[in-house]
């Protein structure tokens, strides 16, 4: 895993270095991939002939070829004539019962060669959601005087071998994942890449409509919210639809911290580059409450310098009406910081496929490639394998190709 963030890291350089100065040659198109289609729920029909299989294929940020085929009676398929350019990723994708699936990983050609093998696992569907689970759930909360931004991170899994595909189907939305919100939460806002239509507020909370396919970490719901501080303390009480893992709080400092029966303190961690206190609960049932109190400092000190320019002047306006300027401050974390926040404790230990299921977004292919490369970039760095100038160029270029995704 570290040798292959090196390699990569040498790549990258490489390739920005020769880029203007190597002149363009013509792409060999002599590539093949072979492939076929499996369905990984026991007893499901077999795969046969007439699924369509889309590979799409990627040369860094943009998408640069889109090629369609159907399967065989074996459901196997197969591609001729593709760039062997090993800058290239391919991608296939399958749409099976309206679900898109695709591997964990691209495939690529080396330097010599000429043909790629792929397999693309597909799953029957189900209304039940008897096998969801929450892995992990992670929270970060910043103070801004008189108001507190909290943003969530959950990862869903599926411990059954069938895609959660919720109810209302047939109307041709199907709401999965409920995820219950504090009754005073105001301004709730998503990530700007965020579909318009994913989240459907309903009276205990959010629903997603995406699906979500058997396996670890196969969904992630990611979100803020604000809290209004009235007095001394905000409580503030989290309940979880489904049994969970873990929960994990970072608490921005200085400017706040908190008071909780339930959670243990980590002590102070440098995230990002800024200080946060960590809390940490084991699993609970569904439905368990998690209560805590969070009190800003007496002194009134607030965190550092900020560019959500308002947050300030959200303080003297009343809540009602301060509604979309709450929601257009609402995502100042942006994308790295809910990324890092993923890899942050708990899946540093964990194998790569893991890790590479944490950050399946059910999107674009090549927004997962990014984000999972994101988490190996933190992970070298934290572990002292690549100096600070090294991570912050490769950072700053990971989090524009995210961004203008």
């Amino acid at each position: 895993m570290r040798h292959r963030w090196i390699m990569l890291g040498l790549a990258v350089v490489a390739a920005l270095s020769a880029f203007s100065f190597v002149v363009p040659t013509l792409a060999q198109t002599t590539g093949v991939l072979e492939g076929q289609v499996v369905n990984g729920t026991a007893g499901g029909a077999a795969i046969g002939a007439g699924l369509t299989v889309t590979l799409h294929g990627f040369r860094g940020d943009a998408e640069v070829s889109s090629l369609e085929t159907t399967t065989d009676a074996q459901g196997k398929f197969r591609f001729e004539g593709l760039d062997t350019d090993p800058a290239l990723e391919y991608w296939p994708e399958v749409v099976y019962l309206e679900v898109a699936y695709t591997p964990d990983e691209p495939v690529q050609f080396d330097e010599a060669g000429t043909e790629l093998a792929s397999t693309v696992t597909v799953y029957e569907t189900t209304t039940d959601d008897a096998g969801i689970r929450i892995d992990s759930v992670h929270m970060i909360v910043e103070s801004f005087d008189q108001v507190l931004r909290v943003s969530e991170i959950h990862l869903v899994g599926n411990v059954g071998d069938r895609t959660y595909v919720g109810t209302g189907v047939e109307s041709g939305q199907g709401e999965t994942i409920l995820v219950p919100l504090p009754s005073d939460a105001v301004g709730l806002s998503f990530g700007e890449s965020v579909p318009a239509d994913r989240f459907l507020e309903v009276e205990a909370g959010l629903r997603d409509t995406e699906p979500v396919p058997p396996g670890r970490e196969t969904a992630l719901v990611f979100f803020s919210y604000h809290l209004m501080v009235g007095g001394d303390t905000v409580p503030l009480e989290r309940r979880f639809a489904y049994p969970l893992n873990s929960l994990s709080l970072l608490v921005a400092q200085p400017g706040l911290t908190v008071r909780s029966a339930q959670m243990e303190s980590q002590g102070v961690q440098l995230f990002q580059g800024r200080e946060y206190e960590l809390y940490v609960v084991g699993a609970l049932p569904a439905e368990t409450a998690v209560s805590m109190d969070l009190v800003p400092l007496a002194d009134g000190q607030s965190m550092p310098p900020t560019t959500d320019e308002g947050a300030q002047a959200v303080a003297g306006g009343s809540t009602r009406g301060n509604q979309d300027l709450l929601r257009s401050i609402g995502f100042g974390l942006a994308v790295l910081a809910v990324v890092a926040a993923v890899a942050y404790p708990f899946t540093a230990s964990r194998p790569a496929k893991a890790r590479r299921q944490a950050l399946n977004l059910n999107t674009n292919p090549r927004a997962r490639k990014l984000l999972s490369e994101l988490v190996d970039l933190e992970e070298s760095y934290e572990a002292g394998q690549i100096d600070a100038a090294v991570y912050e160029e490769h950072r700053s270029r990971l989090e524009k190709a995210v961004k203008a995704l």
